[in-house]
């Protein structure tokens, strides 16, 4: 395929076998028994205190599921799984030493046309993750990639996507990086780890960090401060690619600035 972009910063997590299905209802925050074969979903799994470990796209397998997520943070969310999952016939497996994930823009009959639709390659899985024709390639082959990654996340940065990092890990709610508005938390389907946390917020609390995109002087990094006008911090970027980035910030606050007083201009996502 042409115009592909390699993403390198994601991995693959697979939860295979007789119990893949329970035990991952109980740790996730989209609803597997609702998760059609030709369909991905997005999600995230939390801490008991409704903070996400990470952020992913999982698809059905003939074994079980697999999970897409920040490369980084596949040991961490193993270690954290494997503390319960003794106690079911499932097990986890680290596939990103044989699965690649790739960037693809692109048009035609071949392609999936809806987002969210996933279909057969003859080496992997081809994922419409975009209204707009963008695509991700999951292929057990290594692929000529020319792509820019930077253009690549300015693409999902404009859509209001950002994936959790080593530096957002178990710091935000689902709802702080807009996961509901990507169908990615059911809120009818029954408990799981944060579930009470994350059902709260949406129907007793108010939100008052919220999803942002905007745009900086320099090129800054997920973890960097951003400061309102008084020098308090207002949040932080969870997602940059050069000049564009995203964060999480105070809702309703105005005249953002980096520590040094670079101003940055922000936009809140609805």
């Amino acid at each position: 395929m042409d115009n592909l972009t390699l993403l390198d910063q994601f991995g693959f997590l697979a939860v295979t076998g007789r119990d893949a299905q329970k035990f991952l209802q109980g740790y996730t925050t989209c609803d597997l028994d609702d998760l059609a074969p030709n369909k991905v979903s997005a999600g995230a799994i939390c801490n008991i205190k409704g903070r996400m470990l990470c952020n992913f796209l999982l698809c059905r397998e003939e074994d079980g599921f697999l999970l897409r997520i920040n490369q980084g943070l596949i040991g961490p969310v193993i270690a954290f799984l494997g503390k319960y999952i003794v106690f079911s016939k499932a097990s986890l497996v680290d596939r990103t030493d044989t699965l690649h994930c790739y960037g693809l823009t692109a048009e035609g009959d071949e392609f999936p046309q809806a987002q969210g639709e996933i279909t057969a390659t003859s080496h992997g899985h081809l994922v419409k993750v975009s209204e707009a024709p963008r695509f991700e390639l999951w292929s057990t082959e290594l692929q000529l990639a020319n792509g820019d990654s930077k253009q690549w996340l300015q693409s999902e940065l404009s859509e209001g996507i950002v994936w959790v990092d080593e530096s957002s890990a178990e710091e935000y709610i689902p709802q702080m990086f807009n996961l509901q508005a990507l169908d990615g938390i059911s809120f009818s389907k029954g408990c799981y780890l944060g579930q009470e946390i994350v059902a709260r917020m949406q129907y007793r609390g108010e939100l008052k960090n919220l999803l942002h995109i905007g745009e900086s002087e320099k090129p800054l990094t997920s973890g960097t401060k951003i400061f309102n006008p008084k020098g308090r911090s207002a949040g932080a970027i969870v997602g940059a690619a050069g000049l564009h980035f995203a964060a999480v910030l105070r809702k309703g606050e105005t005249g953002y600035s980096l520590e040094d007083g670079t101003p940055v201009k922000v936009t809140e996502i609805p």
